[in-house]
């Protein structure tokens, strides 16, 4: 009993805040509920379940497939799969590595690191609780959890920087590189950013001693590039980096969202103070919000010279933070634009919100050494006063902000979700079919539509925009056409018919208006104007005759069949074409994974086209007879020249199979000759920079486990000698 007393007197403060996170997130350890919102979107069991060998360089479970320009987060959802294969859930396994640390990590974090840095449990009590309240957070826990882990485990990752640095010794600076890596695998942009703080930390206090520090220094530098070659190596190497070009250079966006007002109350645009505003109007800053600059700014006019350095660094961060924050308000406003075009790596950030950690890092610290400075002062009596009135004033505003997650008036993530019975039915429907085919739905689809990999689904509003723009009208809005009618347009061409034959599309529904799940995506699409939007989108679908509506015993859920779809994988005697009736021809093929199918071709006499219907990519490739993927590093030619390889009329893949020139140019034995002249040949249809993925992987593979096993040994070898009495006490650290 003493003992435990003893542990709650010692951790009382941890322990009040893991209440905290537990109380203010509840719905989050409730292994029961289903929490998704917005772009926290729900996985359906049968798709996580594949995420173990299919989230590689090209994913397929969304439209026509795609490159995959989040490799990094290929270690998470492998964790997420081994959790649903061993038949737990999908929302256990994010909770577990997600919301609960956020959760706790969002408090416990900062508490961590201002009691090292001011060594003195209730100033880091008050950070805490702070830097766990702000908007920004907060608003981030309501749809983007990759970046609110990153801005709660931030705090802990300085701390154990810091650590390496005063005892600098491999094992700790393993310890930061390994805490450093999950945070590049969560959200690089932000890991970005947290660079910046830990290398700015570095300079201001320890650029002196570096030679002291360069030998552990770099061979983190290594065991980083190694753990990281998965990904790497097929951004550098593999064209994946084209992809991610064209998305970090879509523009700067949202600049009416940002000003310095904003930037200076660390105010999140959309805080209401309940449900976040999610229609992009700016939200008037809370006045409560502006005891926030005040209080923070006062650590400067606190003369403590033992703090000095400490508050300039903290002050610096502060500044840089409400500069790009403001984004491109005055002082200076071109300057944002500037950074965005010319600074390497900024065009990821076309938005300034993820720039609030700076300011909550620098903020932070000049509140807490502000503080710390009020109470080391002995000589003027007020100031414990003052420091508890900022304590307070600290821990009210903090309070406020945290009111909606204990209520769930934010609603978003923090109220469970219920799955309506109609996609129930439409799962089950779906995946006791066992050919491919993909389902597509007008004018989206719902967070609870069923993918997988053989069963991919299309989102209406999203192609037209995007992959089949050239076939739609949509980008020239007609004003004379409603809503409805320019969604549903794609559906009245001449070609509409073999457009979708040609993509696989076998199915399309017309979802449920789905309000108390907060679902109800037909306001974004007409809705908003029209109470009978949804029956409108119903209408123009009754009307497309190349359909047929069936009932496959749902209530509200609409489904239509396209009963002439073609497979993922056929074949033709002339070009494909949207534009004419091409007749097919079924073929024998394996799904290895989304970046390899093994195809099994007979009787192959003259030309030939295989047509494959994902996004046409000039990486696909096909080679004869056996396959191994390191060859295709190797050998420039082990894939069929890409003069075989085009994109049809649909945007989708073919490949002329000429079956002179395999009898011309490979060996007998990777085809079989028949006695009319025919060929019997195996291809294998191949995405080429998943051979770099996989020789990243066996890189980083081998350099986890060298840093495990070394952090392995000198566990064993500490133990040992704590076992002989030869462990030297560690030197009390020293101010930063």
């Amino acid at each position: 009993m003493k003992k435990l007393v003893s542990f709650i007197g010692t951790n009382r403060y941890i322990i009040l805040l893991v209440i905290l996170g537990i109380v203010t997130h509840i719905e989050w350890f409730n292994p029961f509920s289903i929490l998704n919102h917005s772009d926290w979107s729900y996985w359906p069991l049968a798709a996580t379940k594949q995420l173990l060998f299919s989230y590689g360089t090209w994913v397929n479970f969304f439209g026509f497939g795609g490159i995959n320009i989040q490799l990094p987060f290929n270690f998470f959802t492998t964790i997420w799969s081994v959790f649903c294969n061993i038949n737990l859930s999908y929302d256990i396994a994010t909770k577990v590595t997600f919301l609960i640390p956020i959760a706790i990590f969002g408090f416990v974090s900062p508490y961590i690191l201002f009691k090292k840095l001011t060594r003195n449990e209730l100033v880091a009590f008050v950070m805490a609780l702070f830097y766990g309240s702000t908007t920004h957070f907060l608003i981030r826990q309501t749809a983007h959890m990759p970046i609110a882990f990153v801005y709660a485990l931030a705090p802990l990752i300085i701390y154990f920087f810091i650590r390496a640095i005063e005892v600098n010794k491999l094992a700790n600076w393993l310890i930061f590189v390994f805490l450093y890596w999950a945070v590049v695998c969560y959200e690089i942009r932000i890991a970005f950013i947290l660079t910046f703080i830990i290398i700015f930390y570095f300079i201001f206090f320890h650029i002196k001693d570096v030679k002291k520090y360069w030998k552990n220094i770099s061979l983190c530098i290594l065991c980083l590039l190694g753990l990281n070659l998965f990904w790497l190596l097929p951004i550098l190497f593999g064209g994946v980096s084209d992809s991610i070009s064209t998305v970090a250079n879509r523009g700067i966006f949202g600049s009416g969202l940002f000003d310095l007002k904003n930037a200076l109350n660390l105010s999140e645009s959309s805080w209401t103070g309940g449900v976040p505003d999610e229609q992009f109007i700016k939200q008037v800053v809370l006045w409560y919000f502006w005891f926030i600059p005040v209080i923070t700014f006062t650590a400067f006019l606190f003369k403590n010279k033992k703090y000095k350095k400490e508050i300039i660094f903290f002050g610096i961060l502060s500044l840089l933070g409400i500069f790009l924050t403001k984004q491109s308000d005055m002082p200076v406003p071109g300057a944002y634009l500037w950074l965005y075009t010319h600074f390497p790596g900024f065009n990821l950030f076309r938005e300034a919100s993820k720039f609030y950690l700076i300011t909550a890092i620098g903020y932070s610290g000049l509140i807490a050494y502000g503080l710390l400075s009020l109470i080391g002062n002995k000589n003027k009596i007020f100031n414990k006063y003052i420091f508890y009135s900022f304590g307070v004033i600290i821990i009210v505003i903090s309070l406020f902000n945290l009111k909606p997650l204990i209520t769930g008036e934010i609603r978003t993530m923090f109220v469970s979700r219920h799955i309506p019975s109609d996609y129930v039915v439409f799962e089950n429907f779906i995946l006791k079919q066992p050919e491919y085919f993909r389902t597509y739905w007008t004018p989206g689809y719902s967070r609870w539509s069923i993918y997988t990999n053989t069963k991919p689904e299309v989102s209406n509003i999203d192609i037209i925009q995007s992959d089949w723009l050239s076939f739609s009208d949509y980008g020239k809005v007609d004003l004379n056409l409603s809503t409805s009618q320019q969604i549903t347009d794609i559906y009245n061409k001449h070609y509409s018919n073999q457009l979708f034959d040609v993509s696989s599309i076998k199915y399309v529904m017309v979802p449920i208006q789905d309000k108390s799940n907060d679902d109800d995506f037909f306001a974004f699409y007409g809705g908003l104007t029209d109470p009978n939007i949804r029956q409108k989108y119903i209408n123009e679908l009754d009307n497309v005759s190349w359909l047929k509506k069936i009932n496959i015993g749902t209530k509200d859920l609409v489904v239509y069949e396209n009963e002439n779809y073609r497979d993922h994988l056929y074949l033709t005697s002339e070009p494909e074409s949207i534009y004419k009736n091409v007749v097919a021809k079924n073929v024998t093929y394996k799904l290895i994974n989304p970046t390899e199918y093994r195809i099994s071709l007979k009787n192959i006499k003259t030309d030939t086209y295989l047509n494959f219907s994902e996004k046409y990519d000039q990486n696909w490739g096909v080679h004869i007879g056996s396959f191994n993927w390191l060859k295709v590093l190797i050998d420039k030619n082990y894939l069929l020249d890409n003069k075989y390889h085009f994109k049809n009329d649909a945007g989708l893949n073919s490949f002329l199979i000429d079956p002179d020139y395999i009898k011309d140019n490979f060996d007998k034995s990777d085809y079989k000759q028949n006695p009319d002249g025919s060929i019997d040949v195996e291809l294998t249809l191949y995405f080429k920079p998943q051979s770099y993925f996989y020789l990243g992987l066996l890189v980083s593979g081998t350099t986890l486990l060298a840093c495990l096993s070394y952090l392995g040994y000198d566990f064993v070898k500490r133990q040992k000698g704590k076992g002989n009495g030869k462990t030297k006490k560690a030197p009390p650290p020293p101010n930063p």
